[in-house]
């Protein structure tokens, strides 16, 4: 029995990827929802899930009218019992949506690091590819999952989880990044191809790893809400 995920797609560059990949492995219905193309924001109700993704556009800085009613549009799922997953863009949206300060971080954070974990050891240490200017703030209540130096990594409140590392990365859409970003990487001292040789080096190993992160996640869709089992 599955769910039907709303995948939230800022950007054609920022797709679900393994994300995507494992809820169709694990039976569930996806649905993208391709921001520049809404013109209403639907019922959360109709989903067993929501997970929107990354951006280059910022929560707290951006102007785009789209962004405060995705923050709307999650503040009412959670509301609602709906699950929802937020990835790096999207998770600062969530805290937004919780009611936490979203902001530009101390600094940027890219590259491949491991995650100081404070859940006890669901979310793995990583290595996790993370790409990041801004950072959010644990919401008041949150359960506190992960975090490195420089930022807050995971939390869960209720039964959503908001993630500011990339679990849904693959080589495809590190290419997409690495394009689109190579001047600004090299001005920063990084290696672009460093970052993408790891990735398929240890390509088999972060999928399983972000399935199993994902069928973490997926335990907790009933806690404190509905399921929205499809048939």
């Amino acid at each position: 029995m599955g769910v039907k995920i709303a995948i939230v797609e800022q950007e054609p560059e920022a797709p679900a990827g393994l994300l995507a990949e494992w809820a169709r492995s694990r039976g569930h219905e996806v649905v993208v929802l391709r921001v520049p193309e809404l013109e209403t924001w639907p019922d959360p109700g109709e989903y067993g899930l929501i997970a929107p993704l990354g951006s280059e556009s910022s929560v707290h800085a951006s102007s785009h009218e789209w962004i405060g009613q995705q923050i709307d549009f999650l503040r009412s799922a959670h509301e609602a019992g709906v699950p929802v997953l937020g990835i790096c863009f999207g998770g600062q949206a969530l805290a937004a949506a919780l009611g936490a300060e979203v902001r530009r971080a101390d600094r940027d954070e890219i590259g491949w690091l491991e995650l100081e974990t404070l859940d006890g050891g669901a979310i793995a240490p990583g290595p996790w590819l993370v790409w990041h200017s801004d950072t959010f703030a644990f919401p008041e209540g949150a359960e506190r999952l992960a975090r490195t130096p420089a930022a807050a990594q995971a939390f869960r409140l209720g039964n959503s989880v908001g993630l500011q590392f990339h679990p849904e990365v693959t080589p495809e859409i590190l290419d997409m990044w690495i394009a689109s970003g190579r001047e600004s990487l090299e001005r920063q001292g990084i290696d672009p191809e460093a970052l993408k040789a790891r990735l398929l080096a240890e390509e088999d190993d972060h999928r399983e790893r972000a399935f199993a992160l994902f069928d973490t996640i997926a335990a907790g869709w009933t806690e404190g809400g509905r399921t929205n089992v499809q048939p």
